[in-house]
């Protein structure tokens, strides 16, 4: 089996953004706080050997006391440790992924599993199907993604509340970054580019998708080629969300899964993969207070629903 140690990013400070005024790892669904719910998937997942949370030790010692965690953590011979949050979220991972080191330092092959705290709905399931799918993979970093099939799922139905999510358009299809992170570190020539990707990371919003471009194009101009299929990449989201969709599907038919996969390892300079699960909790980050709602009431028939499509692969 593979097991693989996990950085939960529990953090609150930098770009972080607040959600009804709180940190959002701590605001609560159904009674208990994202972190605890992402705590507990994690827990149960048997690929997970250890996690290093990382955020405000005193909040996630209380937090994790109040609800059990550490007890669920003994009885699945999974340690967990608190880690101090530091200023940014390349900070936090990276300083996660130094706690995970063997005191001889390790080897560049060492991998870790990064996942935010703000994906309630993500099961156990799910998260071993993308450590299984990775750890196969010649790769060195490798993200999950959620097909628009799948998230369908979650989308209002019935009268009952849902959460609708922008997809990235490729030539295979609409897909939803699942939140899940496997990688080697040490493996990742620029990977300060990845604090970069973060602070931007809102794309709907015209000023991040320049501000990323340049920042990154200035310094990359041997792949200033990766800039044109970015655009061409968000042009087909702008086209789609507007509900040109005959638009999109031919601006999308110009960059397969494969093309991002080459474009961001040069741009990284490491071994990149995107792989995609069909579950789809992780996918479905809690950004809002309308999608809060809908998680809120709805939280326990997904996880359900996920279960069941779980057992029937």
């Amino acid at each position: 089996m593979v097991r693989v140690q996990t950085v939960l990013l529990a953090g609150d400070r930098g770009h972080s953004r607040a959600l009804v005024g709180r940190s959002k790892p701590f605001v609560e669904v159904a009674g208990k706080p994202m972190v605890v719910h992402v705590l507990e998937a994690l827990l149960s997942t048997p690929e997970v050997s250890e996690i290093y949370v990382v955020g405000d030790v005193l909040q996630l010692g209380e937090t994790m006391a109040e609800h059990g965690c550490l007890r669920l953590a003994a009885a699945r011979a999974c340690p967990v440790h608190i880690v101090p949050q530091r200023s940014s979220l390349y900070e936090n991972v990276w300083h996660g992924f130094l706690r995970t080191l063997p005191p001889d330092g390790g080897s560049e092959d060492h991998a870790i599993l990064v996942v935010p705290a703000d994906i309630p709905l993500a099961i156990p399931e799910e998260i071993s199907d993308f450590v299984n799918q990775a750890a196969r993979l010649e790769a060195d970093y490798v993200v999950g993604f959620c097909p628009e099939s799948v998230l369908a799922r979650y989308t209002s139905q019935g009268g009952e509340p849902g959460i609708e999510m922008a997809l990235f358009n490729f030539a295979e299809g609409r897909f939803r970054p699942n939140n899940l992170h496997f990688v080697r570190p040490l493996r990742l020539g620029n990977r300060h580019y990845i604090q970069d990707m973060y602070e931007n990371r809102y794309q709907k919003e015209i000023g991040n998708m320049i501000r990323l471009g340049w920042r990154i194009g200035i310094r990359e101009f041997r792949h200033l080629w990766v800039l044109f299929f970015y655009m061409l990449l968000h042009m087909a989201r702008g086209f789609d969300r507007r509900g040109y969709r005959r638009a999109a599907d031919r601006l999308r038919s110009w960059v397969p899964i494969s093309l991002i996969d080459r474009g961001i390892g040069a741009l990284l300079r490491t071994r990149f993969r995107i792989i995609t699960t069909q579950l789809g909790g992780a996918a479905l980050d809690i950004d809002n207070e309308h999608d809060l709602e809908a998680a809120e009431k709805m939280i326990d028939r997904w996880k359900a629903m996920q279960a069941r499509l779980a057992r029937a692969v």
